[in-house]
């Protein structure tokens, strides 16, 4: 499992790497996404660990000063990327973690009005069922189907006004949703999609699986 306290910055496309040689001898390597100036980088041996052009998911951590340090451990080239491998991997990471979301699920999400079955927040669903993919895209989908919803409060102890109105996702029907985007997935350059859901969405490669939104 990916560690929380890492960022993530899914399908970047690694452009104006450079390998220099530090004064410690060890090399410091940089490069920028093909769509903003953002400067990624870390120190290590002289072996190139990207390549210009080629699509990644990475993980990092902002530092001090305000540079982004990238975790090696934490490069996944999307072509490496297999759909049911990643699925079974986020479900394993999801049960390791389904207590304390269900805790926090009956702790911060409240249904409005009579309901039948059990639901879960949207943050909570998608950390219990969706980690393959974007919680936008979790959501998105849902959407476009037309998931089970009902109304509901959630408590967010983070946020300065505490309570916020959302929907909630009845838990029945979460896993094969999920399941089914997935088997039916077909990659179309560096995206995929399928003829569940009209947008192209990103699969995360196994080392980019987390429950952090970015």
């Amino acid at each position: 499992m990916k560690p929380r306290d890492l960022h993530t910055i899914h399908n970047l496309i690694v452009t104006n790497y450079t390998i220099v040689q530090q004064p410690s001898g060890s090399y410091l390597h940089k490069f920028t996404p093909a769509t903003t100036a953002t400067v990624y980088q870390f120190e290590g041996a002289s072996t190139p660990r990207v390549v210009d052009g080629k699509h990644y998911n990475i993980g990092f951590r902002p530092d001090r000063n305000g540079l982004n340090i990238v975790d090696t451990a934490f490069i996944s080239e999307i072509s490496e990327v297999d759909p049911a491998i990643s699925h079974a991997v986020a479900q394993k990471v999801s049960a390791e973690n389904y207590a304390i979301e269900k805790v926090n699920n009956d702790r911060r999400v409240t249904p409005k009005g009579k309901v039948t079955g059990y639901y879960w927040g949207k943050k909570y669903a998608w950390r219990v069922f969706g980690l393959a993919i974007s919680q936008n895209a979790f959501d998105e989908y849902l959407k476009e189907i037309g998931h089970p919803t009902v109304p509901c409060t959630t408590y967010e102890p983070d946020k300065p006004f505490g309570n916020t109105q959302s929907i909630a996702y009845a838990e029945e029907g979460l896993e094969g949703a999920m399941k089914n985007l997935i088997t039916l997935a077909t990659k179309k350059g560096s995206y995929y999609t399928s003829p569940l859901y009209s947008k192209k969405f990103a699969i995360k490669g196994i080392n980019a699986i987390t429950d952090k939104k970015a």
